[in-house]
């Protein structure tokens, strides 16, 4: 049962951010794509009395607001202009706002809609594509990966809910069953355990703003979101170059078996150019891992750790890390072992070589 205080029955209002993730190469230079974008300003996490002076991005990213048309999703309209985050580790982020102010029911309709949207898919993917010619060199080894992750964020103005009893914002203010709706794209009702699943992970910092971190979407509430959408775009962001990079590392690793299983004439003369591709493969790898994993400290800011440690959950970021570190194991275990062929190879060789020239002299001296 919601409770006495629901407000599902008034208005909220608040701008829904919709994050569409891409790879789209090994890396961007920020500092030259700054000279390619004059438009544009390198951010690093926006300027909060909440986040202490040593948090912040290892890279800041760099952020660029470019014109784009506005799309209508049934009774909405995102702006005529879209955010692109670019990140130094190949990835780009885009950004649309949907204002809204509706009655949480009504934004159901919303969420729904806005589950795998293809239109904005695709509109995000064209602003990607201009991006990426417009960066030109900037971007190491470009190429648009196939796909993309979205995450949807509403946001809403505490001032929505001035008329809570306490003062102190809860689950209770949307209604779980509603909230949980929206958290999961859902237009439809949630069964008992989906709703409590969902609505779980609820923060606080103060008694006026709260974060629910879902898989599919968030809800913010807060006067001031910006730190906290940094936060879920980035965990956004890391999801789409985590599972980019462990679908590289599982085709390295079945090419990598394939150089190890070869008994051919010539697999000994083909090594030391296989060693020399598995040594880049290892090496860009355990470089893009770190890059991914470590692009955000949030030293002393216990909130801004507690919605990343969220969404981390929610996304299974452990999971897709731990996958990816046994595979850059694995792969620093085939190397060994093709190494310690290679030297066998090589002493092999130098045996011949000491053969033959024994027996030329044996040649030579009863020539």
């Amino acid at each position: 049962m919601e409770h006495a205080h629901d407000v599902a029955t008034t208005h909220i209002a608040g701008e829904c951010r919709v994050f569409l993730a891409f790879e789209v190469g090994f890396s961007i230079d920020l500092a030259r794509a700054t000279t390619k974008l004059p438009a544009s300003a390198r951010e690093a996490l926006p300027a909060s009395r909440r986040v202490p002076a040593d948090s912040d991005f290892a890279q800041k990213p760099l952020r660029v607001v470019i014109e784009r048309r506005s799309i209508t999703i049934g009774a909405w309209r995102t702006e005529a202009a879209v955010e692109a985050t670019l990140y130094d580790f190949g990835a780009v982020s885009i950004a649309f706002r949907i204002p809204f102010s509706d009655a949480p029911e009504t934004l159901r309709s919303l969420a729904a809609s806005l589950w795998n949207n293809a239109a904005l898919a695709a509109e995000a993917r064209a602003a990607v594509e201009a991006l990426i010619a417009t960066l030109g060199d900037a971007v190491m080894r470009a190429e648009l990966r196939a796909g993309a992750e979205d995450y949807v964020v509403f946001t809403v103005d505490p001032a929505s809910f001035h008329g809570v009893a306490h003062g102190a914002l809860s689950v209770d203010v949307i209604g779980a069953a509603r909230a949980a709706a929206l958290l999961r794209l859902e237009d439809g009702a949630l069964s008992a355990q989906g709703v409590i699943d969902a609505t779980s992970d609820a923060l606080s910092y103060g008694p006026r703003d709260l974060a629910m971190v879902d898989w599919a979407a968030a809800i913010v509430i807060d006067a001031e979101p910006a730190t906290t959408l940094a936060v879920l775009e980035l965990a956004n962001v890391q999801l789409v170059e985590l599972k980019h990079l462990d679908a590289e590392l599982d085709r390295g690793l079945d090419h990598v078996w394939a150089m190890a299983s070869d008994r051919s004439l010539f697999a000994r003369f083909r090594l030391r150019a296989n060693l020399r591709r598995l040594a880049e493969l290892e090496l860009e790898g355990a470089a893009l891992f770190d890059g991914v994993t470590n692009a955000l400290k949030l030293f002393g800011d216990q909130h801004l750790a507690r919605v990343q440690r969220a969404a981390a959950r929610r996304f299974r970021i452990d999971d897709w890390e731990k996958s990816i570190a046994r595979k850059l194991e694995t792969l620093g275990a085939i190397s060994e072992r093709l190494e310690a062929r290679q030297s066998q190879y090589r002493s092999e060789l130098l045996e011949w070589i000491i053969i033959a020239l024994i027996a030329f002299e044996i040649i030579r001296t009863f020539a």
